[in-house]
């Protein structure tokens, strides 16, 4: 079995939003691999122990990025993860209105 090591959580790129992610380091033959998942799947993955598709995002319930909650992150097609988004900051402009 490969040796494997996860580093982080780490800040994310202004790409992902700043989004934590964690970084992951794996032995392949003499040479280190490195890649990186966003912690939100990470942790939902890990406590459902179900590996999502990549057109799959992980939603959060009360939209607390920071709340990586069993309870609160759920799986959710990307379409419909934008839809939920894009309603939630119309409703956001109207009530600044």
């Amino acid at each position: 079995m490969a040796e494997s090591k996860r580093f982080g959580p780490y800040k994310g790129s202004d790409a992902n939003g700043g989004r934590p992610i964690y970084v992951y380091k794996k032995k392949v033959g003499s040479k280190w691999v490195t890649t990186s998942k966003n912690k939100a799947r990470a942790d939902y993955e890990s406590k459902t122990g179900k590996k999502l598709s990549k057109n799959t995002d992980v939603d959060h319930k009360d939209n607390n990025k920071n709340n990586d909650g069993k309870g609160n992150l759920r799986a959710l097609s990307h379409s419909k993860n934008v839809a939920k988004e894009n309603k939630r900051r119309v409703g956001k402009k109207e009530n600044d209105k």
